[in-house]
């Protein structure tokens, strides 16, 4: 069975978006799995920044991290930065109104406002996140 276009852009985008926000975290997973090795991490940035289709790059990424022994992949990567199962109905942030979004709208990305915290930079542009309301 085929992805529909769509759907298929919809993962990419949300793939894309794991990987901005985790991606120091993601690459020593990788460096310190048993090949040691970040190669498919950096193929799926060098992509990104090229404005190519990163769908092959992110999927050979998931596999590449299920084949050094993690069962979810890119999957595993939750939003407060760690590998931690939560509860059901337990939030670690407070969203607020103000929510800070892919510079580009090229992925998925989110990040609620943390206290004194810096807006994080995207990992592919350099661009800090763009400031929205919900």
């Amino acid at each position: 069975m085929a992805v529909a276009p769509d759907d298929a852009a919809e993962r990419a985008a949300e793939g894309l978006a794991i990987v901005c926000a985790h991606v120091e975290e993601i690459r020593a997973d990788l460096r310190s799995g048993s090949r040691g090795d970040d190669a498919p991490l950096e193929r799926v940035l060098a992509t990104a920044r090229a404005g190519e289709d990163i769908a092959g790059p992110l999927d050979a990424l998931h596999l590449a991290l299920r084949a050094d022994g993690d069962a979810l992949g890119l999957n595993g990567y939750d939003e407060g930065g760690t590998r931690a199962i939560q509860a059901a109905g337990i939030t670690v942030t407070d969203p607020g109104e103000v929510v800070y979004l892919c510079p580009d709208g090229r992925c998925v990305r989110y990040w609620w406002p943390a206290g004194g915290t810096p807006v994080p930079r995207c990992t592919i542009s350099g661009d800090a996140l763009r400031r929205d309301r919900l």
